[in-house]
């Protein structure tokens, strides 16, 4: 951020409020009750208060219309009002009772409708906002008289005789049983207040999720690196409804920050000159993985080109790093036209796409430096260079557990991955894949796989959705030929639980005591069908525990006869070294693949993860 200075911000800057962002715009939505809450679900609740407190009760939105069927209407109310009470004198009158209820703040009011029956009434809010009233009552103080029906059957037109004999059928409500009605109104009020402000909370994630969601698609549908970037910025613009958003990559060399993509940035303000590194405190911040933010860039004092803001019609900043695999690659601004102080929620979600950003680079980084090379060997070592560093450089250090992977390609690069994904609070996601074919294609789609898991499993937690996001992903980015098969656990170390799901993928072991337990749950390949499901299962550890997971590779190693090494084989050679600590327990495993394949030509990758409980 060349032309900016700001304090930067490890963890997020101060909460302030408004935004541009699509949880601001969410939390500013004037919602409905049936926007929120299931219509079924009000009726139910109704019907339940309505029989245990023996009091008519109807939910009406905050213009006292009804939203479900009334329970309990007494045979006087339809007469007059009609099944759903709606004749315009009940119109009038529960407007009126909304309106009451609406400046009686949370406590129920008591009024007399038209008809003199006492109703009550108690609001169902959200942050202030109403959202409709329910309704109480449709009982006399004391018995109607004569005349008061008289007068009644005759206003509106209904048989006098039929309006009396439904009068005496009304009960005269007394104060001790109002006032437990009147409890039982207002803890069912709060109840659905709880209710639509976890619902409003639901809508705004799964809105979100399904945001970064399309955006991880549209970030992901092209591998040319130019379209890559100016994917980047104008989805980024989009996503956080902000005026313009740039892109910057380092060079070669680390020092300079060169302009690639811009949205919204006119060619005379990115004439402002070269963007050190070295000179430029806030980008070497940014690119440490601190976001960094301007309130107002024509007047911070720090900003080096004011003036040039000032002409662009820029205010308010936003910078991050774009980092992939713990490597800084160039930095990502988003600008407003106004001033904009950004929420937690912005922060996040810009965060959120700009590290599915990075990834995208480093992918395209990564395609474009193959399509570089000259010659089919050249190609290969390239694409074996470039695959060692996708894959982890080694097991992680999980306190109460002992954990060891490798991957062997059958050629010089190949189709088989494994990956470790530190997670929060002591989680790591495990991962073992393999993808159709072998070689460079091999290669990329395996990259393809790493990157989308890697992007979907830092951001969600439900493994069926991080599964189906993957799926779709793949089917939407491939040949119909290309496709995956995936095993994806996330251990939590301190619970010693272990919550998986395989897509299509051999069954991983999970030794106990010399038996045998296949974890099998999930759903199918990935990329075939965008639309398929999968499940997830959970497992507990205990003490001793040996959880191994592999490719297919390991058990269709063939000797010279032909002749697979087969399941029975692999699982008994599991069985001989699981005394062993997790790096020679794989070793072992793959030295009697080794003896039995003897000198005959590998056919398939082979990948081998071991974790064992302490």
């Amino acid at each position: 951020m060349s032309e900016q200075n700001a304090q930067s911000e490890a963890a997020g800057p101060p909460v302030g409020s408004g935004g541009p962002g699509p949880s601001a715009r969410a939390a500013g939505r004037q919602f409905r009750l049936v926007d929120l809450v299931d219509p079924e679900i009000l009726q139910s609740l109704q019907d339940g208060f309505a029989e245990l407190t023996r009091t008519a009760a109807s939910i009406r939105d905050d213009q006292g219309r009804l939203v479900t069927r009334p329970s309990r209407s007494n045979r006087f109310c339809e007469l007059l009002g009609g099944p759903l009470h709606q004749s315009e004198a009940c119109d009038l009158s529960n407007y009126a009772a909304a309106t009451a209820a609406a400046k009686g703040a949370d406590v129920p009011i008591k009024y007399v409708c038209h008809a003199g029956l006492i109703q009550f009434a108690a609001t169902i809010r959200l942050d202030g906002q109403l959202l409709g009233t329910i309704v109480l009552g449709d009982l006399p103080e004391k018995p109607l008289t004569r005349s008061q029906v008289a007068d009644l059957a005759h206003e509106h037109g209904v048989d006098e005789k039929a309006l009396w004999e439904a009068a005496r059928e009304l009960q005269p409500c007394c104060d001790e049983d109002m006032r437990a009605d009147i409890s039982f109104l207002q803890l069912l009020a709060n109840t659905l207040t709880r209710l639509c402000y976890q619902q409003a909370v639901l809508k705004e994630r799964v809105e979100e999720l399904t945001l970064l969601s399309e955006t991880s698609r549209l970030l992901s549908s092209t591998l040319d690196p130019d379209r890559v970037l100016d994917n980047i910025v104008r989805t980024m613009a989009e996503v956080m409804d902000v005026k313009a958003c740039s892109l910057r990559l380092l060079n070669e060399e680390g020092d300079e920050l060169v302009i690639k993509a811009t949205h919204g940035l006119s060619p005379d303000y990115l004439k402002k000159g070269p963007v050190l590194v070295a000179e430029n405190p806030n980008d070497q911040n940014a690119l440490a993985g601190r976001v960094i933010t301007i309130p107002d860039m024509r007047t911070d004092p720090r900003v080096r080109y004011p003036q040039e803001a000032r002409r662009e019609g820029l205010v308010s900043s936003l910078a991050v790093g774009l980092i992939a695999k713990g490597k800084p690659l160039g930095t990502l601004h988003i600008y407003t036209g106004e001033p904009h102080t950004f929420t937690p929620d912005e922060i996040r979600m810009f965060r959120s796409v700009a590290d599915q950003a990075a990834l995208t680079v480093w992918n395209s980084q990564l395609v474009e430096e193959i399509a570089r090379a000259r010659g089919q060997q050249m190609e290969l070592a390239l694409a074996s260079r470039v695959q060692r560093r996708l894959l982890p450089a080694g097991p992680p250090t999980i306190p109460g557990y002992d954990c060891f992977a490798v991957t062997y390609p059958s050629q010089q690069v190949g189709g088989d991955l494994h990956d470790w994904v530190k997670l929060p609070e002591g989680n790591w996601g495990l991962a073992v894949g393999d993808v159709v074919g072998k070689g460079v294609p091999a290669a990329i789609l395996m990259a393809g796989v790493l990157a989308a898991l890697r992007a979907q499993a830092e951001h969600i937690y439900a493994l069926d959705h991080i599964m189906g996001r993957v799926n779709r992903s793949l089917a939407e980015t491939t040949e119909i030929t290309e496709f995956a098969t995936l095993f994806y656990g996330v251990l939590d170390s301190d619970a010693r639980r272990l919550t998986y799901s395989t897509a299509g993928h051999e069954p991983a072991i999970l030794l106990r005591d010399g038996r045998v337990r296949r974890l099998s749950v999930g759903g199918p390949l990935l990329g075939v069908d965008s639309e398929a499901d999968f499940k997830y299962d959970v497992v507990d550890l205990a003490p001793g525990d040996a959880l191994v997971v592999f490719s297919d590779g390991a058990c269709d190693a063939m000797n010279y006869e032909s002749e697979r090494f087969g399941r029975e084989r692999f699982l008994e050679s599991v069985r001989r070294n699981a005394d062993y600590g997790a790096e020679r327990m794989l070793r072992e495993i793959l030295w009697d693949i080794r003896r039995f394949a003897g000198l005959a030509p590998r056919l398939d990758d082979i990948t081998l993860l071991v974790v064992k409980v302490l």
